[in-house]
């Protein structure tokens, strides 16, 4: 009893100690755990630095390895995509000195009355080619509102520079054969006195005044010539001169009234040519018969050869459509005048 006693007195004194070398052992052990760089252990700065070169001698051989491996790879890249050698520059690795040239397709018997092949018939092979590669096609024209004929265009036709039509209608119209209407009506001045006969007993002084004239003209033209038939016509009071002379009766000078109205056909010839964009000179002849009815005062019928001929300016109002100004000349026995005229040309 007395062994057990002194026993647990020695355990309950040294515990302490024990408690104490067990912490001990337990912060080495902890300290010993931690990460330290190997470095730390060198004592000599030339140990530390000897095992620094090995680590980067290490690093170089790895880079120099996978540099190996990527030049291959790069090499194997290289002949494989390019077909090249590694050695060569790939500023522009595509060869382009063969061009693709367009293949010629033949037509087979049964397209030769089409003018373009049927993609039917042409077969997938040659629906599936690249639009590159296919004929333009024309855009499809519509079958409604179409003419039976085609025309021959000579060109573009400009006006006030815009294109107007695809076809100059001034050099059309000369090219082909058309029609003319020419409305002309004028102030007629004429220009011949008739003398008495101092020979006779009676006899009559006829000056007439400045009177009106109408000219219809139509035809055939191809320009620049023209050919149709006409109708003229005018009419024209005698002036205050104009008197008459009985000798038998002892008056010398008793005064007369009256007027003369002159129909004339012909036929009209007559030419005309431009000489600017919309200014056209013309210049025309007619011969042909002319029947007078004179009242001086007494009434009376002339007739006769029947002349004219006019020179102007036609200004092209419209395709169709001309405004003339010009002299015409009217030749007749008893009235002859000058004319100056304002008219229409109509183009058919």
């Amino acid at each position: 009893m007395r062994i057990i006693q002194t026993f647990l007195s020695l355990v309950w004194m040294t515990s302490p100690f024990l408690s104490s070398g067990q912490y001990s052992s337990d912060s080495r052990s902890n300290f010993l755990a931690e990460e330290k760089p190997v470095s730390d252990y060198f004592e000599k700065v030339d140990d530390r630095s000897f095992y620094q070169q090995q680590r980067i001698h290490g690093l170089k051989s790895e880079l120099n390895n996978y540099s190996s491996r990527l030049y291959t790879l790069q090499k194997r890249f290289d002949q494989i995509f390019y077909g090249l050698s590694s050695d060569g520059k790939h500023s522009t690795p595509f060869e382009l000195s063969d061009t693709p040239k367009k293949p010629v397709y033949k037509p087979r018997i049964y397209e030769n009355n089409f003018s373009s092949p049927s993609p039917t018939l042409l077969g997938p092979a040659t629906q599936s080619l690249p639009s590159e590669l296919k004929e333009p096609q024309p855009p499809p024209r519509s079958q409604t509102n179409q003419l039976a004929f085609s025309v021959d265009a000579p060109g573009q036709y400009s006006k006030e520079g815009k294109v107007a039509s695809l076809f100059d209608p001034e050099q059309a119209s000369r090219k082909s054969l058309g029609g003319y209407l020419i409305l002309s009506p004028g102030f007629s001045i004429p220009f011949k006195t008739h003398e008495g006969d101092p020979l006779v007993d009676k006899s009559r002084h006829r000056e007439y005044d400045p009177g009106i004239s109408l000219n219809l003209a139509g035809g055939l033209e191809k320009n620049p010539f023209r050919v149709g038939f006409g109708v003229s016509y005018s009419r024209h009071s005698l002036d205050g001169s104009a008197h008459e002379t009985n000798k038998l009766i002892g008056k010398i000078k008793d005064p007369i009234s009256g007027n003369s109205q002159t129909v004339a056909g012909y036929l009209d010839l007559g030419l005309r040519t431009p000489i600017a964009s919309s200014l056209d000179a013309y210049m025309g002849l007619g011969f042909g018969y002319y029947l007078s009815l004179v009242e001086d005062p007494r009434k009376r019928k002339d007739h006769g050869v029947f002349a004219t001929g006019s020179l102007g300016l036609a200004w092209n109002v419209t395709d169709l459509i001309a405004l003339r100004f010009g002299y015409r000349y009217l030749h007749e026995d008893e009235v002859p005048a000058h004319v100056a005229e304002i008219g229409l040309n109509f183009d058919f």
